[in-house]
C-alpha cells in the first residue's frame, strides 16, 4: 500500500512537471499589416525570428476594438454573452467593471491548478484604484500595470514616459512605463523558473497617444505614421527581449509563447505592397484580423505558416489543455482548444470551421474564404480582400457557403446585458 501510495505521488509531480509554462503577449492596436512576416512594409525582426521558431497562424479574429477583445479572451466567450460588447474604460467611466464572481478567468483556474501567474501592460476593465485586490481576485499572483486614466486623478494619465504604474500594492511614476513593465515580467520569470508559470502581457504599445521612444528621443521623427512605426519598432525589440530571457533561463522548450494583437491597427499600414485600411473598429475583416503566432517547441518543431482558423474564445480552452485542467461544470466556453493544429492535426473536427467577431450591434463571420455579415454583406476574401466587390453570380459555390454562414450566425442569441448598462443609464438621468 504504501509503495502505491508512493508511485501516485511520483506521478502527481511528473505531471506537475511537465505542465508547460504560458506567455500571451498582445500588442494594442497593431494588425498584421506592420509585422513583416505577414507581408508587411515596416520591419519587425524580434516578432519575425519567432514565427520563424513556431507556428505563423494566417486568420486568427479579435474584436474590432479593444475592450471586447480584453474580456472575450479573460472569459473565453463571446460580446454576445458576457455583454462587453462596445469599448469601455471603467476608470474613466465608472461602473463594476469585470466581475469576479459573474467570470471565472483562465488565469484564476491557473493559478488554482498550481500556476504563478502575474499581468504585466494594460488593465482598464476594473477600477483600481477603487478596488486594489481586484487583481488577485481574478487571478493574477502579481501586477505591473497602467491602471487606465481615473476619473478626476490626471496624474493617472501617462503611460509612457512618466508613466503611472500600479505595482502589487505601490502606484507611481516610473521613466518609461513599456520597459519597466518589460522588465518586471522578465524579473517575474526569472523568479519562477523552476515551477509552472502563466505571463499575460497586454502591452502599452503602440496605443496613441503616439510618442517617441527610447530608440527615436535623440532624433524626432515627423507625423503620426513616423511616430506610430517608432512605437512598433521599439515594441519588436521589448518583444525580444522578454523571449530572450526566457530562451538565456533554459526555458525555451518548455514553454508556449503567443504573439498577437487586439484589433486591427489605428494607423493604416503597407501589407504585400500595397496600402492597407485602418483597421481599429472596422466593420470588416481588417478590423479583426490580427497577427497570431504561436511558438511551442514541445508541440512543434517550427517553420510552420498555417491555414488553421482561430479567434479569441480559442486562447482560454487552449491553456486548460496544455495545463491538463478540466473546466469546472458550471464554466461556459464558446471556443475550442487549437492544441491539435500545433501538433499538426489533420482531422477537420478538431479545427474550427468558422471564426466570429462582434463590435455593438455589428456582427461578422467567416470561413477560410468568405465572410458575411449582419448587414448583408457577403464577400470572397481570398479574392476580394478589401471586401470592394459583390461575389460574382457565376461563383455556383458561392451560395452554399453563404447560406451555412447565415444559419451559424442567425442562431447566435441576442447580446447579454453590458454590466456597466445600470451605470450608463444613471449617467443619461
Amino acid at each position: 500500500m504504501k509503495k502505491l501510495f508512493l508511485l501516485l505521488f511520483l506521478a502527481g509531480a511528473v505531471g506537475a512537471a511537465q505542465k508547460p509554462n504560458v506567455i500571451l503577449i498582445m500588442v494594442d492596436d497593431m494588425g498584421r499589416d506592420w509585422v513583416s512576416c505577414y507581408g508587411a512594409q515596416h520591419q519587425t525582426p524580434n516578432i519575425d525570428r519567432l514565427a520563424k521558431e513556431g507556428i505563423r497562424y494566417e486568420t486568427a479574429w479579435s474584436m474590432p476594438i479593444c475592450t471586447p477583445t480584453r474580456v472575450t479572451l479573460l472569459t473565453g466567450q463571446y460580446p454576445f454573452h458576457h455583454g462587453w460588447t462596445k469599448h469601455y474604460d471603467v476608470p474613466r467611466l465608472g461602473g463594476a467593471g469585470l466581475r469576479p464572481d459573474r467570470f471565472t478567468t483562465f488565469a484564476r483556474l491557473l493559478r488554482d491548478n498550481g500556476y504563478s501567474t502575474v499581468i504585466g501592460g494594460k488593465w482598464q476593465v476594473n477600477h483600481l484604484g477603487k478596488q486594489p485586490n481586484i487583481l488577485q481576485e481574478h487571478g493574477f499572483d502579481e501586477h505591473c500595470v497602467w491602471p487606465g486614466a481615473e476619473e478626476g486623478k490626471p496624474e493617472t494619465e501617462p503611460r509612457y514616459w512618466k508613466g503611472f504604474l500600479q505595482a502589487n500594492d505601490r502606484r507611481g511614476t516610473v521613466a518609461y512605463g513599456p520597459y519597466s513593465i518589460n522588465e518586471y515580467l522578465i524579473n517575474f520569470i526569472q523568479r519562477h523558473k523552476d515551477r509552472p508559470f502563466l505571463v499575460y502581457y497586454p502591452m502599452l504599445l503602440t496605443h496613441g497617444p503616439h510618442d517617441l521612444t527610447p530608440f527615436n528621443r535623440e532624433k524626432k521623427p515627423e507625423g503620426e505614421a513616423a511616430l506610430y512605426a517608432g512605437s512598433v519598432t521599439y515594441m519588436d525589440h521589448l518583444v525580444g527581449n522578454l523571449v530572450a530571457a526566457v530562451d538565456k533561463l533554459g526555458l525555451k522548450d518548455k514553454t508556449m509563447i503567443v504573439f498577437t494583437g487586439d484589433n486591427g491597427s489605428s494607423v493604416p499600414g503597407i501589407l504585400h505592397g500595397k496600402p492597407y485600411p485602418k483597421g481599429k473598429s472596422g466593420e470588416a475583416d481588417w478590423g479583426a484580423h490580427v497577427p497570431f503566432i504561436v511558438r511551442a517547441p514541445f508541440l512543434s518543431k517550427g517553420d510552420v505558416v498555417s491555414r488553421d482558423m482561430i479567434d479569441f474564445t480559442d486562447l482560454y480552452p487552449t491553456f486548460l489543455d496544455l495545463a491538463g485542467i478540466v473546466p469546472p461544470k458550471n464554466l461556459k466556453l464558446d471556443g475550442k482548444s487549437f492544441v491539435p493544429s500545433m501538433r499538426g492535426s489533420e482531422d477537420p473536427y478538431e479545427k474550427r470551421s468558422w471564426i466570429y467577431s462582434q463590435l455593438e450591434g455589428f456582427r461578422m463571420i467567416r470561413d477560410w474564404y468568405h465572410i458575411v455579415d449582419n448587414k448583408g454583406s457577403f464577400h470572397n476574401l481570398t479574392k476580394d480582400p478589401r471586401q470592394e466587390r459583390p461575389v460574382s453570380k457565376l461563383d455556383k459555390i458561392a451560395p452554399g457557403r453563404r447560406q451555412r454562414l447565415q444559419m451559424i450566425l442567425d442562431r447566435f442569441p441576442e447580446d447579454a446585458s453590458a454590466p456597466f448598462a445600470e451605470f450608463e443609464s444613471k449617467q443619461e438621468k
